[in-house]
């Protein structure tokens, strides 16, 4: 819960720095990075790939609701 803190604060005070959008496109990229490499990583040790992992999920959850 301090690190959602610690960023929004950082946002905040970046914001007032340097403007609105250059605060988000930054915060966009420092939280992006952690994301791009699960799928790496997730592409690289599952066996068929990220995607082949994405549809069983997307299936999963569907079965989940009942709609599938």
């Amino acid at each position: 819960m301090r690190g959602i803190t610690d960023l929004l604060i950082t946002f905040h005070v970046m914001k007032g720095l340097c403007g609105r959008g250059p605060a988000l496109f930054g915060c966009l990229l420092v939280l992006s990075i952690p994301a791009i490499l699960l799928a790496v990583l997730i592409d690289e040790l599952y066996p068929g790939g990220f995607l082949t992992l994405a549809a069983k999920a997307f299936r999963s959850v569907l079965r989940g609701f009942r709609l599938w």
